[in-house]
């Protein structure tokens, strides 16, 4: 996405369901585990890819929903998935984005209730994620699989030679 591009829209699905409410999502953060060595060699520390941070995600909606509630906690053999759809304006075309999230609500936070604003009251989701995929416009930018031992950014899995040594 070279160039201006703005957010124009987007929508949330939980296992193909819209939460019509939704008004905030926070896509999962990508960030590395960075372990500094030094040997007795060295005057400054080398800096070492020690895996990936945790990733979760948040999404914030209106009122109730209990579609949305219904993966909260790790329920034996499923996995709730989650889709944000985004759509963009850049240099004068549109462009989308497919954020695809598998994992399981861990933290429900419902806003303060005050005497004002009734309809305004929200409910806040993080999510623990296991897979995560964001894809712009059929384009692959990022696949992690936790449990597959797959990095993938922009198309090529940063983890795969040494999967293939380790047998994974």
């Amino acid at each position: 996405m070279s160039g201006k591009s703005i957010q124009k829209g987007w929508t949330f699905f939980q296992n193909g369901v819209r939460i019509q409410g939704a008004h905030e999502f926070t896509p999962p953060v990508i960030a590395i585990t960075k372990t500094d060595l030094r040997t007795g060699a060295q005057d400054a520390p080398t800096p070492v890819d020690d895996g990936m941070e945790a990733l979760t995600c948040q999404i914030k909606f209106y009122g109730l929903d209990t579609t949305m509630l219904s993966s909260f906690g790790f329920i034996s053999g499923s996995k709730p998935m989650f889709t944000a759809y985004q759509g963009y304006l850049s240099n004068g075309a549109v462009q989308g984005t497919i954020e695809v999230v598998e994992g399981f609500v861990f933290s429900v936070t419902p806003d303060a209730r005050g005497n004002s604003n009734l309809a305004e009251s929200a409910t806040t989701v993080d999510i623990a994620v296991s897979y995560y995929k964001k894809n712009l416009d059929g384009i692959e930018l990022v696949e992690i699989d936790t449990e597959r031992f797959m990095r993938r950014i922009n198309g090529v899995d940063q983890l795969a030679t040494l999967a293939a040594k380790i047998r994974v």
